[in-house]
């Protein structure tokens, strides 16, 4: 089966387009950018050029993987968008991919603990544990502490994803329990792992029409934030 999968939670932004079967993808096609253009400039014209490399057209993908959160909202939201928009008139089922699995993915054969995390800004995380490609906790938002208290006991911690970085200065700061970053190299999300993960919810029969396809918020957007702060000091609350 030909699939399309979508990546535009974060700094950067990856089309692909993969066949796959029971034993893995077998060839695939992969565009990846990290660079100052807005997700609305960069996604589509990627998706165009992962079909046009790979030499298949929207009409033979059976399966649109897309990263349906956390992540900014602004980027959830495109990506969403831009998934919604090429199934629903193909008529092509979606995975809605947790954005931390799919990061996860990249790096599931590495021994001990491997923590997905997601800058939410204002010194947050989005963030949730796996272990040889299993899921350990729910996606979760919190601060630091709230990370190290998810934490195993004992083993390697391995922290990969946007936030991986951040994460690793302050927690020198904060804590005499060691942590390791992944190769930089496999750090970030990409939509190749999403279409991994996309294709098993696929297998699993976890996929949704692009009529329901729905972002996934773990926090409520900054915007609705301050309009309630507004509503909120208008009442004297």
């Amino acid at each position: 089966m030909l699939m399309l999968g979508l990546d535009s939670t974060a700094v950067s932004a990856s089309a692909a387009i993969a066949e796959a079967d029971e034993n893995g993808l077998k060839t695939y096609s992969v565009f990846s950018v990290k660079n100052k253009m807005t997700h609305s400039e960069n996604l589509l014209p990627m998706v165009d050029d992962a079909l046009r490399v790979y030499g298949a057209s929207m009409d033979q993908i059976g399966l649109i993987a897309v990263n349906a959160g956390p992540g900014s909202f602004t980027g959830v939201r495109i990506g969403i968008a831009t998934a919604k928009g090429l199934a629903f008139p193909r008529e092509i089922p979606c995975a809605p991919v947790s954005t931390l699995e799919a990061i996860a993915e990249n790096v599931r054969n590495l021994p001990g603990t491997v923590c997905a995390l997601m800058d939410a800004r204002r010194e947050q995380f989005y963030y949730a544990l796996f272990r040889a490609g299993e899921r350990l906790t729910d996606d979760s938002a919190g601060a630091i502490e709230d990370v190290f208290a998810s934490f195993p006991a004992e083993g390697d911690i391995w922290l990969c994803g946007d936030g991986a970085n951040l994460f690793a200065r302050m927690a020198a700061r904060q804590s005499d329990r060691p942590v390791r970053l992944v190769p930089e190299s496999c750090r970030d999300q990409n939509a190749l792992a999403t279409l991994l993960c996309g294709y098993r919810m696929f297998l699993s029969g976890k996929t949704v029409t692009g009529k329901d396809l729905r972002p996934v918020y773990l926090r409520v957007p900054q915007a609705e934030r301050e309009r309630l702060k507004k509503e909120n000091e208008g009442k004297g609350v």
